[in-house]
């Protein structure tokens, strides 16, 4: 059995890492060839082979390591059994919070107040000596510790421990489950930190004031168990879990909305019988009821009745689009008026609406190839810094001969304020928030790589049939001989044509069909000429200068009008009635609404506009001609459009093709990126990067800006991931100290805010802090996407 390759949603994931080691334990396994986890979507894509290993079995192995691999149910279930989760997860947290406020606050003002805002040690430090650093940490406040000091640690100590043990049990599981396949994650460092915290406040407290135990020269400096940075550490960290799991649930709405478009019942007929029945439970076939102003219950198509459909939500159209017997409608639409009586062509999974949700879900599960490096620095990131925070350690204790309690909160905080998380949330996070946007517009974003593709883009080639024009001749030309109205040769003309199947007599009857033209008489097709009809005895003629020459009709005063369409690649027609030329038609193939405004904003956009097509040299020129584009390529074979791509490319140029996803598949996929203009019923195209849902060419230039966009806020987050930790580590390892040490009196000139950071180092519960606002900055930045609009052209044109 082939590889199949599916989406799933993983639970239990916490940090960047958790991604990483997915990977590491799925990717060994045999049978699965590729296994990639998204930790801001939290979802897992795997390809793998069912023949050789089953669902259940990679089920289980996550299992053993923490997390829940979900198996996909129909409809939304699998949605509402995730948001019912998220929702769990987001109220343990929010507990946990409170419970770690509430036993921390005191603790945390009484330190602060009585040992970090000490004025005669700060005065000690000024002086710039080491002892005077290490009085901050000693002094008056040595061991034994007086009475009612000893009676409040009594009770911190109490207050602390459920505030280590149960509020951050979550990091110790995620530690330990980390270490036991043998890797390291965001919890590690979380769990070293605190740990070391506790129990040094724990020891030290217990049996500093016992002199003849023998390890007293341990805690010489250590003037009081500093509960207040292992209870603000995990109340700042569980602040920031609580803060990123909110965050990332609002990240996620896109595909929410998009299912809860759908109805939840439907009317189906039943031997006969009208059955109110779940959405799930129809079947392929069923017949289905739709009243006015309901839901359509699923991809079906029309079997009695006519009605007008409003399809904004899938397809964007903005007016409600007139429905009949025989036409498809799509599901989650609304029916505005009518009854309808449809067959149900297609449900679950297979539904338009789930296509989307699909595509979406696979674009925000997908990885950017710029992920690859920053999981790679992820996951070097953890043993790092546990070196630096030994260095730390070692040098301030060893070398600069500070006390071991001064010394330990040095390496405590290089341990926190470390945050691998907010790197690896920079990149998904952001995917997660531009596709989800993007899909509200209509424009179907493939993920992060389509993303960062745009980026180098200097090119755009349009496929020119389907794409730039509609794909279907109307007509263009209307040009009357004699006294007849323009209504009334058309509708003469419409007459003879409506004889025809040919497409230029159809697009004749539809130019005229509210002139209601009747059904004509004795009708000829006379081959390669035109047609033949007759209206109350009068004959009507319909074709080339052939079929005119045949019946006698004069023209020759109307060719230079006849030559002038001509040579604007339009096919043009003789109409003659009773004997006599009337006028002439022309008609063509019409370009698309908003196609030379959109041309015109992508060359704005420093873009150079191309257009490929298998018209003759004339026709294509016309039309390049009339929307703007400068360069054309002509009479391309659709099986050469891919190799016009690669030479486009091998001129150096990053380049975009747009199309209609039928013939031109391959030049999609051998493009940088690949744009399907979608119709609004077959938007399940494979090879695009970027599919517009809507056929409206003016979501080409917001599919662009919005993807431009989301590959800046990616850039921006790594930035700021990347910058927090260069300057943060440093703080916390005491560069600041000893830049105090050395220039006590440029200390002095600084705000007392700062002073105390450049006296004192950055305290453990502040790079907790610091660590925690790090991840929920990278994330609240993503989200500010939302605040993305369509470029302003667009909105002038609706």
């Amino acid at each position: 059995m082939a590889s199949t390759q599916q989406t799933f949603r993983v639970q239990g994931m916490h940090c960047a890492n958790c991604s990483i080691l997915i990977h590491k334990i799925l990717s060994t396994q045999k049978g699965v060839t590729v296994a990639n986890a998204n930790y801001a979507a939290e979802r897992l894509i795997l390809e793998y082979d069912p023949a050789v290993i089953a669902l259940e079995t990679i089920q289980g192995l996550l299992k053993k390591v923490g997390y829940t691999l979900i198996i996909p149910k129909e409809g939304a279930a699998e949605e509402e059994e995730v948001e019912k989760h998220r929702a769990e997860e987001i109220r343990s947290l929010g507990k946990r919070t409170l419970i770690s406020f509430t036993l921390s606050l005191p603790i945390i003002f009484y330190y602060m107040a009585v040992h970090m805002l000490n004025l005669q040690h700060i005065h000690a430090l000024c002086i710039g000596s080491a002892e005077g650093l290490g009085g901050i940490f000693g002094g008056e406040f040595g061991c034994p510790s007086p009475g009612w000091l000893f009676d409040l640690n009594w009770i911190y100590m109490v207050m602390t421990t459920p505030v280590q043990f149960f509020v951050g049990w979550p990091f110790y599981r995620n530690a330990f489950t980390a270490l036991r396949v043998g890797s390291t994650n965001m919890d590690v460092l979380v769990v070293l930190g605190t740990s070391t915290a506790y129990l040094y406040s724990a020891i030290g407290f217990l049996f500093s004031f016992t002199y003849n135990i023998g390890y007293q020269t341990l805690w010489i400096g250590f003037d009081h168990p500093f509960w207040e940075s292992s209870a603000a550490l995990i109340s700042f960290l569980i602040l920031g879990r609580w803060f990123e799991a909110r965050a990332k649930g609002r990240a996620s709405n896109a595909i929410r909305k998009l299912l809860q478009l759908a109805p939840q019942e439907a009317i189906v007929i039943k031997d006969g019988k009208e059955v109110t029945v779940k959405i799930a439970d129809i079947l392929e076939g069923d017949v289905f009821l739709v009243k006015p102003g309901e839901k359509i219950a699923t991809d079906g198509i029309i079997i009695e009745g006519s009605s007008s459909i409003d399809e904004k939500i899938i397809t964007g159209e903005s007016m409600p689009v007139g429905k009949k017997v025989g036409d498809e409608v799509i599901g989650a639409t609304v029916n505005v008026q009518g009854l309808l009586k449809c067959r149900a062509t297609k449900i679950g999974k297979n539904t338009l609406l789930h296509q989307i949700v699909k595509m979406v879900e696979d674009a925000q599960a997908a990885r950017a190839p710029i992920q690859d490096f920053t999981d790679r620095v992820s996951e070097r990131f953890v043993p790092t810094v546990v070196v630096i925070s030994l260095i730390s350690f070692a040098f301030w204790y060893f070398i600069w001969g500070l006390d071991f309690t001064p010394s330990l909160l040095f390496a405590i905080a290089v341990l926190v304020i470390s945050c691998p998380c907010a790197m690896g949330l920079a990149t998904p996070t952001a995917v997660m928030v531009g596709t989800g946007k993007g899909a509200e517009f209509g424009v179907l974003l493939k993920g992060g790589e389509a993303l960062e593709k745009t980026r180098g883009l200097n090119a755009i080639a349009f496929d020119k049939t389907g794409t730039l024009t509609k794909g279907e001749p109307a007509v263009t030309d209307i040009v009357v001989v004699g006294k007849k109205s323009k209504d009334e040769l058309l509708r003469v003309a419409a007459i003879a044509e409506r004889g025809s199947e040919h497409p230029l007599a159809q697009a004749v009857v539809k130019a005229a069909k509210d002139l209601n033209p009747p059904e004509p008489q004795n009708f000829t097709n006379v081959s390669g000429k035109g047609v033949m009809a007759f209206e109350n005895g009068k004959k009507i003629l319909v074709g080339n200068e052939e079929l005119m020459k045949q019946e006698h009709i004069t023209f020759e005063s109307s060719l230079g009008e006849f030559e002038r369409l001509q040579n604007e690649a339009k096919t043009v027609v003789f109409v003659a009635h009773d004997g006599e030329l009337i006028g002439i038609l022309a008609m063509a193939d019409t370009l698309k609404e908003f196609a030379k405004e959109t041309i015109a904003e992508l060359k704005k956009r420093g873009l150079e506009i191309i257009m490929i097509t298998g018209d003759n040299q004339k026709t294509a020129d016309a039309i390049a001609k009339s929307v703007g584009i400068d360069r054309v390529l002509a009479k391309v074979l659709p099986e050469k459009k891919e190799e016009i791509i690669k030479q486009l490319q091998s001129e150096g140029k990053k380049v975009a093709m747009v199309g209609d996803g039928v013939n031109d598949s391959p030049a999609l996929a051998q493009a940088d990126v690949g744009i399907a203009v979608g119709s609004g019923t077959d938007v399940a195209i494979e090879t695009g990067s970027i599919v517009l849902i809507k056929d409206d060419l003016r979501d080409i230039v917001t599919a662009l800006d919005l993807s431009r966009r989301t590959i800046r806020k990616i850039w921006q987050n790594l930035f700021w991931a990347f910058i927090f930790n260069v300057v943060g580590i440093p703080i916390a390892a005491g560069v600041l100290v000893l830049i105090g040490l050395q220039a006590p009196a440029f200390v002095k000139t600084l705000p007392s805010l700062l002073q105390s950071f450049f006296k004192s180092g950055l305290r453990p519960e502040l790079a907790g802090f610091a660590m925690a606002f790090s991840s929920v900055f990278v994330v609240v930045n993503a989200l500010s996407l939302n605040l993305f609009r369509e470029p302003k052209f667009t909105k002038e044109l609706k």
